[in-house]
């Protein structure tokens, strides 16, 4: 097994749950003890909680003392100090390969960089350099901690990883527009993806800032829109179209956790502010294809007669995987 493999297997776990630590970035951490057998990999998924290396030294920590004491402190802070405190230098000959440049700061959670510049591990691999200002400069302690770093391991994709987390630094806007599918790229008649898939979709929607739907999609599918299959909240929902075209007993307007249901009729007028999640059919899809950054493409080994997306569009693939029985692709706008 060479570097590559490693921390191919780091940016695949963090590409499981992409999005979800917005508006931090997705980073994956993979741990191996002194004879390369993996000990812990582990990803950050929410924002204000445990960096992926955090989580992984953790876990690392509990297989090589088989000290269960850890496993019940959550919190980020007490997790960086019982380590400090505990490690007696079994790390020592471990090497760490994480996706993103260690943090370098104090913040909602404590330095990355800083704790394993006390926990001194063998060597340190890591993808793409931090590109924030203010958690840039890991690399830099590390090394004049004496640690071992070796840095543009698999370097595009750990770019590509960051794709979400550039567009909220740079644009202060991250919008996606979400498609389930079939085979053959029809669209319509009834639920398409998986419980899997739609558990992640949920997830998202979870920490969405809003969902942006046509009038048309409200009145054909009276979706819920909301996250009850992680008993999440209900984001706030943009619908393009009049309020007095919707009658008051559709879903959107049964949810009880009150959120905003707000219509707006100028394209124009629409806030792109923060993670936006877009969920509609080809037509809306023409109006607001320049508007989006991501497709999030959920492909279902299904075939069915029904309508197609006619819109023209460019895109990168920047990730797929499997989510169940469905493919998810990660698209980038071109």
């Amino acid at each position: 097994m060479n570097n590559e493999f490693y921390m191919n297997l780091a940016l695949n776990y963090a590409w499981e749950s992409q999005a979800l630590s917005l508006p931090n970035p997705s980073v994956g951490a993979l741990i191996l003890d002194s004879n390369n057998a993996i000990i812990s990999l582990e990803s950050h998924q929410i924002y204000g909680q445990s960096h992926a290396e955090l989580k992984a030294l953790k876990s690392a920590y509990i297989k090589l003392t088989n000290n269960k004491e850890l496993e019940n402190i959550n919190n980020p802070f007490e997790i960086y100090d019982f380590l400090i405190k505990n490690h007696n230098g079994i790390f020592h000959n471990t090497s760490i390969f994480v996706t993103l440049e260690p943090c370098n700061h104090f913040g909602k959670t404590p330095s990355c960089a800083e704790l394993l510049s006390i926990l001194k591990p063998k060597k340190i691999f890591i993808s793409a350099p931090e590109t924030n200002n203010i958690a840039s400069g890991g690399i830099s302690t590390l090394r004049k901690n004496g640690i071992s770093v070796e840095c543009g391991i698999l370097e595009n994709m750990g770019r590509d990883l960051l794709f979400p987390f550039l567009c909220m630094c740079n644009n202060k806007s991250f919008s996606i527009y979400k498609i389930a599918q079939r085979l053959n790229g029809s669209f319509d008649g009834g639920i398409i993806s998986s419980e899997f898939s739609r558990i992640y979709s949920h997830k998202l929607r979870n920490i969405a800032d809003r969902i942006i739907i046509s009038q048309k999609t409200i009145l054909n599918d009276n979706p819920l829109l909301d996250s009850r299959l992680i008993n999440g909240k209900s984001p706030d929902i943009i619908v393009i179209g009049r309020e007095n075209k919707l009658h008051k007993n559709l879903n959107i307007f049964q949810d009880s956790n009150n959120r905003k249901v707000e219509f707006i009729s100028n394209i124009n007028a629409i806030p792109f502010d923060g993670f936006n999640i877009i969920e509609g059919g080809a037509e809306l899809f023409g109006i607001l294809k320049n508007k989006i950054d991501c497709l999030l493409v959920f492909i279902s080994p299904q075939i069915k007669s029904g309508s197609n997306f006619y819109s023209d569009f460019n895109g990168r693939i920047l990730h797929s995987m499997k989510m169940d029985k469905d493919i998810l692709l990660w698209i980038q706008k071109s």
